[in-house]
């Protein structure tokens, strides 16, 4: 080979000596080969082990158990599913004031209270715990599309009310320690949540939801317990119903498919003039309340509604920890044992 002037040409590298392989004698495999057989062991084994745990599976139980343990019947909604989904990481911020129609609150951990001036918002995921206010969410004016889902109102134990007044949906929200839950105006869908530990002050007469007039109002598949579980204090009623406000009406108002308990009368409904369209229906109610579970005028129509038996998951019998009755049994509720008291409208 021609060398090119200061060009220094290397030795070259013997070749290491490799016997042939003698007659019927295996190759031997490639190192490729080797690891790609390797791999696919590795990847059988894997897939013949179990899937791994998810992290939140056991929080998920001991929610679970503790709605058993506050006699909530089976299928009603409870600390397992309302507030804020597990696993949802929370960014910190104070009370927001919303004036931009469409606004959008997600993943917040609000220390503060929340104003809506706008339509449209929505909030999801969020924990809002407000205290020493009139409202934690104040919805002002005549809005419209207000939907709160997902996430937690804390009312520190000094707040009114949980939500007013009207154009809203609440869908799994948890609600407690508020001296009223959500205000029913015009408008307004409540569904799939938890309202509870509701606090007295005072001389208020405290509910999980009340309405002073209203129409188109819904509320389905919510669990209600108006009782304070520490001290045995009844309160006034899961829902306080009436036509007291300035436009003297209450009308197509819907309540289905509620656990309720507890309150002088669970469900409360006055016979004002401009009261008309009330249904109460296929509603499950505890057997707490002082003096019954439902007054109403003669035009309300009351129909379906039953009253839970103590449950048999765990022992027979059981009332838990708080001394409020377990799960429905796989027993049909006794719709038999339902106080429901007339008043002439």
């Amino acid at each position: 080979m021609p060398v090119r002037p200061g060009r220094t040409v290397p030795p070259t590298a013997p070749t290491p000596y490799r016997p042939r392989p003698t007659a019927g004698s295996a190759p031997r495999p490639r190192a490729g080969a080797v690891l790609t057989a390797a791999l696919t062991l590795v990847l059988a084994l894997a897939g013949c082990s179990s899937p791994p745990e998810d992290p939140l599976d056991q929080q998920r139980e001991r929610l679970e158990q503790l709605g058993v343990s506050l006699g909530i019947p089976a299928g009603f909604p409870g600390p397992a599913s309302t507030g804020v989904p597990l696993g949802t990481k929370l960014e910190k911020s104070g009370s927001v004031t919303v004036s931009e129609d469409g606004t959008v609150l997600e993943n917040l951990d609000i220390e503060g209270c929340v104003k809506i001036r706008a339509d449209d918002v929505t909030i999801r995921n969020s924990r809002i715990r407000c205290a020493d206010n009139q409202r934690v969410i104040a919805i002002d004016g005549e809005r419209k599309n207000i939907v709160v889902e997902d996430s937690e109102i804390d009312g520190r134990g000094s707040t009114q009310i949980a939500i007013g007044w009207a154009g809203y949906t609440l869908r799994r929200v948890d609600v407690h320690d508020v001296l009223d839950g959500p205000r029913l105006g015009s408008d307004v869908v409540v569904e799939d949540s938890w309202i509870h530990d509701i606090v007295r002050q005072g001389k208020l007469h405290p509910d999980t939801m009340q309405s002073t007039g209203g129409t188109g109002i819904v509320v389905r598949r919510n669990t209600l317990v108006v009782t304070d579980r520490v001290t045995g204090d009844l309160m006034n009623s899961a829902i306080q119903l009436g036509a007291e406000n300035d436009s003297g009406v209450l009308r197509d108002v819907l309540i289905e498919d509620n656990y309720l308990d507890g309150g002088n009368y669970t469900v409360n409904i006055r016979t004002d003039d401009g009261i008309e369209d009330v249904v109460v229906r296929d509603n499950v109610f505890g057997g707490h309340a002082r003096y019954g579970q439902i007054i109403a005028g003669e035009s309300v129509t009351i129909e379906g509604n039953s009253l839970a038996r103590p449950g048999t998951t765990g022992s027979t019998g059981s009332t838990g920890s708080t001394g409020f009755p377990g799960p429905t049994s796989s027993t049909e509720p006794d719709a038999t044992s339902i106080t429901v008291e007339r008043k002439p409208d």
